[in-house]
């Protein structure tokens, strides 16, 4: 019988007060790791987990978007919740397609510069909730992502400073 939290391919340990992936014996057949409301403030020791597919890292004390390079399967990543202030460490990501960041204090969009062109597959981005202030910033950081077709700036009153002053739409289908 598996232990609590532990499936065929898949561990959860939601709200377990765990301070480090150092303290998890993460077994590379892993293809769903959900580590929810803890209290991780790093990305780390993920270089093995060349199977996983689902990471769901949100509601932690991550600073910084790191430690990911060597999961080139990935397709959905959850770091919603956090602390993180700008995107980066994507750049190896290609088989991601869903990337949720809201409620961080996200301003920096750079990092999704590198996620342009069709090697990469990010449909679906999450962004309310921020700092992002700047129309001009996100168009252009946003401008390339293929296959883009929704993002969301504002959901459920949470929003971005941008969306007061534009008065745009919260929830973008790109697609349409």
């Amino acid at each position: 019988m598996a232990e609590p939290g532990v499936e065929a391919g898949e561990l959860s340990l939601m709200d377990r007060g765990i301070k480090s992936l150092a303290e998890i014996p993460l077994n590379s057949e892993l293809h769903t790791l959900n580590l929810h409301c803890n209290q991780i403030s790093k990305i780390e020791r993920l270089d093995r987990m060349l199977n996983l597919q689902h990471l769901d890292l949100s509601s932690n004390c991550i600073r910084q978007i790191e430690g990911l390079s060597s999961l080139a399967n990935l397709q959905t990543l959850n770091l919603s919740c956090n602390l993180i202030t700008k995107i980066e460490g994507l750049e190896k990501l290609f088989s991601l397609t869903r990337l949720n960041l809201s409620y961080n204090r996200i301003h920096d969009l750079t990092g999704l510069l590198c996620l342009r062109g069709t090697n990469y597959k990010i449909s679906h981005l999450e962004l309310h909730s921020n700092c992002i202030n700047n129309v001009n910033h996100l168009l252009q950081c946003l401008t390339g992502l293929q296959y883009l077709t929704h993002l969301t700036l504002e959901k459920n009153g949470k929003s971005n400073p941008l969306c007061a002053r534009t008065g745009k739409d919260s929830i973008y289908n790109i697609a349409d």
